[in-house]
């Protein structure tokens, strides 16, 4: 399907789009949980809004109370269907969906922010300097990442006959943290790519992928009930320092 925006072509935005249904098992109601004095999602809509790159911030949901609480603090919101916020449902679908959304209401933008509203401590400065390295790099997607304390690379794979073998390279377990590339874990945290390059495969792009390299404790993403009271340690201590 092709998305006609009718607005200015001179000025594009960039839109902050949070995903945040009303399930979630591990921990329910998570995202609208408090955290710090506020609701969870809270951190992350203010992080867009004080953000010099996103001209506007949506939250699409199914849930009604996070769209009621989503308004209070700041965002706009893109009403999400049911068959959209289940358990299977990717993330891919709801940015089309979304995207579908923004078409239909004329507007013009270039490029999304994907945020989820687990990642409390991504700041605003994080996302503009995120989307400093998307124009620097040229690239097709920039992706939040942490550099795990213990590599992946040196992690096995099971084999079809039981037996196992590096997952990088046969020899990659035995050989030393530092004769192997740098590995990263994706923290969930942003997700910066064009419109067009979505479009043209309806995916997350694959390609050109730049890592937007975060610290571990940035990296927090909340889960569980463990995780929230972690994140809400980190805050007393960033506060006192």
């Amino acid at each position: 399907m092709l998305y006609v925006l009718h607005v200015d072509e001179s000025r594009k935005m960039n839109i902050a789009l949070i995903t945040a249904r009303g399930g979630s098992k591990g921990l329910p109601r998570k995202n609208i949980l408090s955290l710090g004095g506020k609701p969870l999602i809270a951190w992350t809509i203010q992080a867009a809004l004080k953000s010099n790159e996103v001209d506007r911030v949506y939250v699409s949901t199914e849930d009604l109370e996070i769209a009621n609480i989503s308004r209070d603090w700041g965002a706009e919101v893109i009403p999400r269907p049911a068959s959209l916020a289940e358990d299977t449902t990717s993330s891919e679908a709801v940015v089309e969906h979304a995207i579908a959304y923004f078409s239909e209401k004329n507007l013009a933008f270039e490029t999304i922010v994907l945020l989820q509203p687990t990642s409390p401590l991504r700041t605003c400065q994080h996302i503009d300097n995120a989307f400093e390295l998307y124009r620097a790099k040229k690239a097709n997607l920039v992706l939040g990442v942490f550099e795990p304390a213990h590599t992946p690379l040196k992690a096995y794979i099971e084999l079809d006959d039981g037996s196992i073998t590096g997952l990088f390279t046969p020899s990659a377990p035995y050989t030393r943290r530092q004769d192997l590339p740098r590995a990263f874990q994706p923290n969930g945290s942003l997700y910066i790519f064009g419109i067009d390059c979505f479009l043209k495969d309806k995916q997350i792009p694959r390609d050109k992928v730049v890592p937007f390299v975060m610290s571990e404790q940035e990296s927090a993403d909340i889960d569980t009930l463990d995780d929230l009271l972690a994140v809400e340690r980190t805050l007393r201590e960033l506060t006192h320092d």
